[in-house]
């Protein structure tokens, strides 16, 4: 009579039960640059702070810190955060440029986080191609009112970028790089004529790209 010990029945789906959460979570970590060394991505964030505050016809007349929860929740290595003036009439417009884990910098967008501040949604998300010093860039443009108004009276336009262009990715959680920029543009929403914030973009981003 044979003597060959036998593996319990539950032990293969238990090890598979495990392997998979293991897996699970080392991939959780790298999206999330849980193992990054920061010491160096902080420098390269630094660089954030080189951006002029002076360019065409705007100019920087509040710098702000990054919000201590938001920085948390991003663990961003550097950021920008300001209020610049166009010089001609007045228009402020609000910006935030973040550099940190790509996991963090994805998932948090302005449908998510304007939504939840007294403000709505107005129309779809839309895809903007903006020119600047001839190169190429995507954003995203969403609309939102505030009460009691109906009409859209606010503007935000976002984007991701690696260190290159600008891109409206529809999943940036999964770009194949472990940190990514992040900018956000809040203004009003303008008309056919004038929208304050691609104008804003058009001289800002060249000299974003020269610091990232």
């Amino acid at each position: 009579m044979s003597t060959e010990k036998k593996t319990p029945r539950f032990r293969l789906p238990l090890a598979i039960m495990l392997g998979l959460t293991l897996f699970s979570g080392v991939v959780h970590g790298v999206l999330d640059g849980r193992w990054s060394q920061p010491e160096n991505l902080i420098a390269v964030g630094a660089q954030l702070q080189e951006v002029p505050e002076r360019f065409g016809d705007w100019e920087l007349i509040e710098r702000k810190e990054l919000a201590e929860n938001a920085a948390e929740l991003l663990r961003c290595y550097g950021s920008i955060v300001g209020v610049y003036k166009n010089q001609k009439n007045g228009v402020l417009v609000n910006v935030a440029v973040m550099y940190g884990p790509r996991g963090p910098i994805a998932v948090h967008t302005p449908e998510i986080c304007y939504d939840s501040v007294g403000t709505e949604q107005v129309g779809a998300t839309k895809r903007e191609t903006l020119v600047a010093a001839t190169e190429r860039h995507g954003f995203w443009s969403v609309q939102f009112a505030k009460e009691p108004f109906p009409d859209p009276n606010l503007e935000v336009w976002y984007a991701w970028s690696d260190g290159g262009n600008w891109k409206d990715s529809d999943y940036p959680r999964f770009w194949m790089t472990e940190n990514l920029y992040k900018i956000q543009v809040a203004g009003p929403v303008g008309d056919d004529q004038w929208r304050p914030i691609a104008s804003f973009l058009e001289a800002f981003v060249p000299k974003l790209q020269e610091r990232i």
